[in-house]
This record gives structure tokens, sequence and C-alpha cells, in this order.
């Protein structure tokens, strides 16, 4: 029995070290190195770390030159079981907002061991509330939108592309 507590006491203090000492803002540049071949930049970010987080602050997001968003916090949570990153403040570009509010109160997209086949995101902002899951084996995308008043009114034209439930929430599948 003594072997066994041994034995998880030195795999929780691996796993905590691990954690503890994992190269954040090294992963945060190689995740920027790989968004930038598909012509998407971050830049005039500001990056800090903590023991089990990234947080970038004031970030500017270009997708073929062109000014997508303003993103003033974001924090990564890295843990080895459930992984999280959280998007706060969001200034959707001026081109956007005459097909879709601009701006976005919070979103967090994660990610767990435990459904290791999807990938889940949930967004607040004036247009509503938005969950999204992207199943990975099938490569798909299901969006579901609880339509706020003003996305009702000033953008209807832009939920054509989603289908009307009878509880009044608008959804969409595609794949990839």
């Amino acid at each position: 029995m003594v072997k066994i507590a041994r034995y998880l006491a030195y795999m929780l203090f691996f796993i905590l070290s691990f954690l503890i000492f994992l190269p954040k803002e090294n992963l945060y540049f190689l995740l920027e190195k790989e968004l930038s071949k598909k012509e998407v930049f971050i830049s005039d970010e500001v990056v800090t770390t903590s023991v089990f987080s990234l947080e970038v602050d004031s970030a500017l997001v270009s997708y073929e030159g062109i000014e997508v968003a303003k993103i003033k916090k974001t924090k990564f949570d890295l843990y080895l079981f459930y992984n999280a990153i959280e998007l706060n403040d969001i200034e959707l570009s001026s081109l956007v907002s005459n097909y879709w509010p601009s701006k976005v109160q919070s979103a967090v997209v994660s990610y767990s061991v435990l459904n290791p086949l999807e990938v889940t995101a949930v967004a607040r902002g004036s247009f509503g509330e938005i969950k999204a899951h992207y199943l990975l084996k099938e490569s798909k995308v299901k969006v579901v939108l609880k339509p706020s008043k003003l996305i009702l009114s000033k953008y209807r034209s832009s939920l054509r592309y989603f289908k009307k439930s009878k509880d009044g929430e608008y959804s969409y599948e595609k794949s990839l």
C-alpha cells in the first residue's frame, strides 16, 4: 500500500512539475507560427505567463493583411486533461458590422480528454449566445444561436444560413 501511495505521489509531482515548467510562451509563438501559414497574424500583443496559464493582452488579429479583430484579453489555461482559451472584449472589424454585430463580450474554446473527439466553444455578445461544437472525427461543425433582439431586427439577413427551430434557436451544420 505504501508503494502505491508513493507511486501516486511521484506521478502527481511529475504532472504538476510538468504543468508549472511547461514553456507556455514558446507554445504561444508556435501557435502564431502555425497561424501565419494560413495568413492569420497576431500583432501588438503583450504576453505574460503565470503558473498554469498564459495571458495575451491587446492583440490585433489580421487575415490576409486585413485587420479582422481587436481582442482586449486572451487567457490560455493549459492543463493536462482540460485546455481552454478564454477571449474577452472582442471588437470585430467594421467590415463585419454590415452583416453581424461587432461586439463579442466573451468566448471560450475548450477541449477535454473526457470527450477527445470534440472541441466546444461558447460565445456571448450583442448577437446573443452561440454554442458551437467541432466534431474532429467527422470533421463537422454544429452551431446553435440564441439570437438577441438586435440580430433579429437589424441583421435578419445573416440568419438565412441558419435553420430556425421551434424554441426560437437557430442552428447551422457544415461538414468541412
